[in-house]
């Protein structure tokens, strides 16, 4: 993995060195400047070095005749495939990596070459004679990039928005809509940022620059492919399945550094490790704890039980953490790698896996990120499916049993907590149509909560948009209905803004790549096709990946229900983060800030503190912003930091 940056429509003089610097974490084992001041265009490439570690694999990458250059980051795995391709077409290639393979076929086939990709990838391609700039990213989001038009028809562009900050014309003012969706679902769902004119290129979409009239072109290169059955059975998906995952884990293991694995112990993780074996890599594999008191009111599954019941079934050595709440020192520090004010207490313990995976000699990791979304994994999906049915009562009666489950406890300790909160997520929302109701679910605090912390300022700049409006917009223009739209909105804006994203930017700040073999794109173009009640039978999620994994993964992990990956946040902010809490929620911040209403906050607080309603997601939502906005708004994140 790497870093890509760069300019175009008007030359500034050591801006791409400097965004280099700003994302070296990214590429520590070399960086490269490709500059053209007449033509106003300016490249920049940090390198982890992963396949081909010869000088011929640096960047930026020329094609022969100079015409073409690219800067890249991520991995093509059917890059062999490719390669014999092209070179049946009289190509010829100096090195043996994935990056000439990339290069070639676009100087060849042109933006077509985008449909033939299987892998994690946003790149960079300047053709020099046409003047024209290429953008791309990978079909999933697995890879982030970022831009923004600038007076005059400029353009910048990073893996990392800090970098763009480098830029003497970035102005950084506050998107207080994405702030609103941060609070609700701890990301922002659309394609803009928490910064004002800070943009995603959309997953599976290019966007060009042209010189001539400076114009932009942004459009889709794939689509999600649903509703395109394939006449086979049930029985012969499941074998298809195991056969596309078998693949998709040998071609992910390509490396000419050492690979490891991050271990859960749920089936996701524990399949991919147990085909990695079978294809005869012995993966050094990490794993996160922590201590049974930390857990009483956050009563999340024990995973270490299960993880190491797995290393034992597949002889494999397992790196065992413990989490503590000292790690919450490093927020300023990952928040500022995360660019966003992401709110998720699981960027800690990724951080502290990918640290000592790099410490150990480890730089690549395998994930089972993708394996929720792509095969109906989540509790959501199973509770939609088995509720149909309300849908039918009168609306009174839909309210009245709403209004009951929202008024239940939901912040008390122990298992009677956890089931209390499951009930009010379950049906405290069944009062709303289809589609908000499955929003709210996705939500970790209720929407009127938000509303209540809103300042009158933080308001009227929200204009009456709603933190919804991003993901409404998505399902319908998806065209899909039930359980596929819903399914639909979270592969297209859940894992790719806040899944893919923390796990990128986090593992990529200890030198660490990430890869994800479910979402490999033959299991993805395989999978979509299928009916849902495939994915969801009965009680049962994941239906068809759970069939598919018995023959690898032991049955207490094949029927073992969802557990969430994270840390024992409620505790540390009930106990331990105290200080934390009062350095940056104090009314003097608070009112200093002006985003919120310091009575609402302290409010939310007291009622989760007493165990009267669960607002400990939304309180660290409240510490992240504040934290952002010291990192990103009272300071230049690319200026110079002691």
């Amino acid at each position: 993995m790497c870093g890509i940056a760069g300019l175009v429509g008007g030359f500034v003089p050591g801006l791409a060195a400097r965004m280099n610097s700003l994302q070296k974490h990214r590429g520590p084992d070399g960086d490269g400047i490709f500059e053209d001041s007449d033509a106003g265009v300016a490249l920049g490439h940090v390198r982890l070095s992963i396949l081909d570690l010869t000088p011929a694999a640096v960047q930026p990458m020329h094609t022969a005749e100079g015409r073409f250059v690219v800067v890249f980051n991520g991995e093509i795995y059917n890059f062999r495939e490719l390669r014999g391709e092209l070179a049946a077409r009289g190509c010829t290639f100096q090195s043996t990596g994935d990056t000439e393979v990339l290069l070639q076929g676009l100087a060849e086939l042109g933006p077509h070459f985008l449909t033939r990709l299987n892998g994690i990838f946003a790149f960079a391609l300047w053709d020099r004679r046409e003047r024209e700039l290429l953008l791309a990213r990978d079909q999933i989001g697995v890879k982030p990039l970022y831009y923004a038009e600038l007076p005059g028809g400029k353009l910048i562009f990073a893996s990392e928005f800090k970098a763009l900050c480098a830029h003497p014309e970035l102005v950084r003012e506050p998107n207080f809509l994405a702030l609103q969706q941060h609070l609700a679902y701890c990301y922002a769902s659309g394609n803009h940022t928490a910064l004002k004119g800070v943009m995603r290129v959309p997953a599976a979409h290019m966007l060009r620059w042209q010189a001539n009239g400076s114009r932009l072109l942004l459009e889709p290169y794939w689509k999600l492919p649903f509703n395109r059955p394939q006449p086979i059975s049930r029985k012969r998906a499941v074998g298809l399945l195991q056969q596309g995952l078998q693949a998709a884990v040998a071609g992910q293991l390509v490396s000419d550094v050492p690979v490891g694995g991050m271990l859960s112990g749920g089936l996701d993780s524990s399949l991919i490790l147990a085909l990695a074996a079978e294809a005869g890599q012995e993966l050094t594999c990490f794993t996160t704890a922590w201590t049974e008191e930390q857990n009483t009111l956050d009563q999340a599954s024990a995973d270490l039980p299960y993880a190491k019941s797995m290393a034992s079934h597949l002889g494999l050595n397992l790196t065992e953490i413990t989490l503590t709440s000292d790690l919450t020192s490093l927020l300023p520090q990952l928040i500022r790698h995360l660019d966003e004010p992401l709110a998720d207490p699981s960027i800690l313990a990724c951080y502290a896996i990918a640290k000592e995976a790099r410490r150990s000699g480890i730089p690549v990791l395998l994930s089972g990120q993708g394996g929720d979304e792509l095969f109906c994994g989540y509790p959501r999906y199973l509770v939609m499916h088995l509720t149909r049915w309300l849908n039918r009562l009168p609306p009174q009666a839909r309210h009245w049993i709403a209004q009951a489950a929202r008024n239940l406890p939901s912040a008390h300790a122990g298992a009677t907590g956890v089931l209390l909160r499951r009930i009010r997520k379950a049906l405290g929302n069944i009062d709303m149509d289809w589609e908000h109701r499955f929003l709210d679910m996705c939500a970790n605090t209720p929407g009127g909560e938000v509303a209540n912390l809103l300042s009158p300022d933080f308001r009227n700049a929200l204009a009456g948009h709603a933190y919804s409006d991003d993901c409404i917009k998505i399902m319908i223009d998806a065209g899909l209905s039930g359980l596929q739209k819903l399914q639909a909105r979270d592969l297209a804006v859940y894992l790719p803004n806040h899944n893919l994203l923390y796990m990128d930017k986090i593992s990529m700040a200890a030198g660490v790549e990430v890869r994800v073999p479910l979402l490999d794109m033959g299991i993805v173009s395989q999978v979509l096709r299928y009916p849902y009640d495939w994915q969801l039978a009965g009680w049962r999620t994941k239906a068809l990946f759970r069939d598919a994994a018995k023959p690898y993964v032991p049955r207490n992990i094949c029927v073992r229900r969802k557990a969430g990956f994270g840390a024992p946040f409620r505790h540390w902010l009930r106990h331990e983060l105290k200080a934390l809490w009062d350095d940056l929620c104090s009314e003097q911040t608070i009112k200093s800030r002006g985003w919120f209403d310091y009575a609402a906050i302290q409010s939310a607080r007291k009622r989760s503190q007493e165990g009267s309603t669960d607002l400990y997601m939304l309180q660290w939502a409240v510490m992240t912003q504040e934290i952002w906005a010291r990192e990103f708004l009272d300071h230049n994140p690319a200026s110079e930091r002691p």
